[in-house]
């Protein structure tokens, strides 16, 4: 994973941003959401950030 790549290009968070989201204790989507603001705005990332989030959580 680039964690350079931007996700949301809305907020530009970055797949570095969510994995430190997640690393720090949100695991789900709509915990991801809140603490970084990706999909918050039109949420066509969703899938996007949750194929981060997965790949996070598997190791």
């Amino acid at each position: 994973m680039n964690s350079d790549e931007v996700i949301c290009s809305c907020l530009g968070v970055t797949a570095g941003m969510i994995k430190d989201a997640v690393d720090g204790g949100a695991h789900t989507l709509d915990e991801v959401k809140a603490a970084t603001g990706a999909g918050t705005v039109c949420g066509v990332c969703d899938g996007d950030v949750q194929n981060v989030i997965d790949e996070v959580l598997k190791g």
